[in-house]
């Protein structure tokens, strides 16, 4: 592929990143953080730049571009550590666009598209992080994954759901949360949207270390008309497959951008903090420590790249997403604690931002299911193919 961006891609990048730097100053989070807020100002100014859209067709009032825009707009999200609730609301309203019916379109696009209808996505259920690895078919999930324990039945034209889906990011202030459900007695998926003011749906506030308004959503025979249906059982995998596997390369781009973020913090510090009468950025070890976090990122950027690419392109990516998960877990873990390591005493002071790149990280690797998880799936998928092959 080529790794150059198109000027437009570019514009929306620096958009997005100076929205943000303006907008999520480290004096602005900790007030946010204190009082568990989102950056309301930020996300409004966003919506007002046209960012909010750019994945939704033209046609439901978005800009009618792809992923890689999207993901372009995370890396910066992640950049500035900024609370605004980007990844989930363009995956959710990109998945209504492309999954749903007419109706369910018109509910929730121009909300998610304006800014006044932030979404969310219940991908997770408790014991159970990371992401699909599931054949390009999408006929099924990873072992690791599998299929949703939450449960539909049918019920007239809608569906009954009972189950529980946690951590459910920035699920605390969603206008609705996209939820997979497995079919009664099949195993068959269906996805729907579903409004937390539903009878039968309890959100339950979490706060993760990255202070984002994460939820809990109980789900209690909690009824969905057929409007809410966004992909009925005969296309629920194959939806639950698409999601999962763009939910892994908006969140390896946001890694992305927390990795950038912590990198040019600690740089800037080695560069005037000093001793012995010298920049600590001069000497060797501290050096080599800095090099090793710009490679680890430079990798990051590599891998999620190529995988978002491949996605927009209609070709096959879960071993790319693996790679990239693979390496947002592992190398993005070895940048933010090299960035700790190198602040010395001030990366504890949580005054300092530089804990929040930690914590973001860590909230990070979880989510797409950490290294260990990933080389698993690579290595099934390796095993498989020299089967195939022999």
């Amino acid at each position: 592929m080529d790794f150059t961006f198109t000027d437009s891609q570019q514009a929306i990048a620096e958009l997005a990143g100076t929205i943000l730097a303006e907008r999520c100053p480290p004096e602005v989070l900790r007030e946010l953080e204190r009082d568990h807020r989102t950056a309301t100002e930020a996300w409004k100014a966003l919506a007002g730049a046209d960012l909010l859209g750019l994945w939704v067709p033209e046609d439901a009032g978005g800009s009618g571009l792809g992923l890689l825009e999207a993901c372009l707009v995370a890396e910066q999200v992640g950049r500035h550590v900024a609370l605004v609730p980007y990844w989930p609301t363009a995956l959710a309203a990109a998945a209504i666009a492309r999954w749903a019916s007419g109706a369910a379109r018109d509910r929730w696009l121009p909300g998610a598209v304006d800014g006044t209808g932030p979404l969310a996505v219940a991908l997770w259920e408790p014991g159970v992080l990371g992401m699909s690895g599931a054949p390009e078919s999408g006929a099924q999930a990873a072992p690791d994954v599998g299929a949703p324990t939450t449960v539909a039945r049918p019920d007239g034209d809608g569906w009954t759901l009972t189950g529980r889906k946690s951590p459910v990011p920035w699920g605390r202030d969603a206008a609705a949360v996209l939820v997979p459900a497995r079919v009664a007695d099949t195993a068959d998926v269906v996805l729907v949207a579903v409004a937390p003011d539903t009878p039968g749906v309890e959100r339950l506030e979490e706060r993760p270390v990255s202070g984002e308004p994460t939820a809990t959503l109980v789900l209690d025979r909690a009824r969905v008309g057929a409007d809410a249906v966004l992909a009925a059982p005969a296309d629920g995998a194959a939806a639950l497959a698409w999601l999962r596997r763009r939910a892994t390369a908006l969140l390896s781009a946001t890694a992305l951008g927390v990795t950038e973020g912590a990198l040019a913090l600690t740089a800037r510090h080695v560069t005037e903090r000093e001793q012995f009468g010298s920049p600590i950025g001069t000497f060797q070890a501290v050096a080599h420590r800095c090099a090793d976090s710009y490679i680890d990122t430079e990798a990051i950027r590599l891998t999620t790249w190529q995988a978002a690419w491949r996605l927009d392109a209609d070709l096959p990516a879960d071993e790319a997403l693996d790679i990239a998960a693979f390496w947002v877990a592992e190398g993005g873990q070895r940048v933010v604690h090299a960035a700790q390591h190198l602040h010395g005493g001030i990366g504890v002071d949580v005054d300092y931002p530089v804990h929040r790149y930690f914590r973001w990280a860590k909230v990070l690797e979880l989510l797409v299911g950490g290294a260990t998880g990933s080389l698993l799936r690579l290595g099934r998928a390796l095993s498989a193919a020299r089967a195939g092959g022999a």
